[in-house]
């Protein structure tokens, strides 16, 4: 038996390789128009090589969840045609001590993706952060960070949420050189349009409301004179913000343990936000906790579901399993996308609607393995 079971595991190590490395490659093609981009205006190569080594780590986030489907299924489905899963059960063997090796390989994957997931891909992305501040080449949309004030010259702007170049629920506190605030702008939406050459940009707000402070008390705004605009719009430029050597970290760049601090202490983390920013800051912390972990049991969950798949006995059969396997891929991320957009809706239970892909894989492929026996 320990002869078979190295023979599995060398054969699933060699298609997990190959699909993890055309995977890869087919999902770094998303950033060649961006890295075009950098060369033609004229960034040097030492950054470039910078950039694509720090987004190696999220892209194998991606790439190795799937490659385990893949080389799951393509293993058991040669498996199947060659005869030798028959050869086996002839031989003794049940199906759970066929698959055992190939769960136990992809269940340390699980907890190598963990890793990635709660400490090198969240430093990853902080490096990235920083190096393209230092080199002038970050999108301003990254400087304006989804529930924290980012503080501008004379401005404090906070953007509940943020999408390319689109901006919603946004609030701006602007001051004057005594730190009095002036007044303060609500707006449903906005967007901006930057001007990367000039480190500009435009802020275009719709539906804003200005409350501009009243003389005799500045401070808690009573009887402010209130003007409703159906467009609001001001430049801002931010070269300010680059040279400011401090770059705080947001969400998508904590540590597991640095969200579970977030959703422990939210009082004392935003202390300065009123109790409804501190529950959207709370749950999105708490969703983005559950959705690294749920992403991160994909091996598992993929593997479940493509060893079923690939042991089919005919031709036939076995030429729908790759589309149904991608096809349960697509959903698994689709389902984990929609949880985490509602991640802002926290009477909606984000958090516990992201197991929901997870737990369905994992049933569905235990139910199809039982199926075969």
């Amino acid at each position: 038996m320990n002869t078979v079971h190295r023979y599995l595991l060398r054969d699933f190590v060699t298609v997990f390789s190959m699909s993890m490395m055309v995977t890869t490659l087919v999902l770094y093609l998303g950033s060649v128009m961006k890295a075009l981009d950098y060369i033609a205006r004229g960034v040097p190569g030492a950054l470039l090589i910078k950039i694509f080594t720090l987004n190696v780590p999220y892209i194998l986030t991606l790439s190795i969840p799937v490659s385990c489907l893949v080389a799951s299924l393509l293993l058991f489905n040669r498996l199947s045609l060659d005869g030798e899963i028959t050869a086996m059960r002839a031989g003794g063997m049940r199906t759970r001590q066929i698959i055992a090796p190939i769960l136990f390989a992809s269940l340390l994957l699980s907890f190598l993706c963990i890793l990635i997931h709660t400490r090198i891909a969240p430093d990853s992305r902080f490096k990235l952060r920083q190096a393209l501040v230092n080199a002038y080449e970050i999108d301003p949309m990254d400087l304006l960070e989804e529930g924290r004030f980012v503080e501008f010259p004379g401005l404090s702007i906070w953007v509940d949420r943020k999408n390319n170049n689109h901006l919603e629920e946004i609030e701006i506190h602007e001051r004057n050189t005594k730190g009095e605030l002036l007044q303060i702008i609500n707006a449903q939406n906005g967007e901006i349009q930057s001007q990367k050459d000039f480190l500009e940009m435009r802020v275009t707000l719709h539906d804003a409301q200005v409350q501009y402070a009243n003389p005799d008390d500045p401070k808690g705004f009573l009887n402010a004179k209130v003007v409703d605009m159906e467009k609001y719009v001001f430049d801002l430029t931010y070269e300010d913000l680059l040279n400011q050597t401090a770059l705080s970290r947001n969400i998508g760049d904590m540590r597991l343990k640095q969200l579970m601090g977030v959703v422990k202490n939210t009082d004392k983390t935003f202390a300065k936000l009123d109790p409804v920013k501190k529950e959207k800051m709370r749950m999105r912390a708490l969703v983005e906790t559950h959705k690294r972990l749920g992403l991160s049991l994909g091996c598992i969950s993929f593997t479940l579901i493509g060893i079923p798949l690939g042991m089919n006995r005919s031709r036939r059969e076995s030429n729908r399993g790759i589309p149904i396997g991608l096809s349960m891929v697509l959903v698994f991320y689709t389902f984990i996308s929609a949880a985490d957009s509602l991640r802002y809706s926290p009477w909606l239970y984000p958090d516990y609607l992201i197991w929901i892909p997870v737990l369905l894989c994992q049933i569905t492929g235990i139910w199809m393995i039982r199926k075969l026996r």
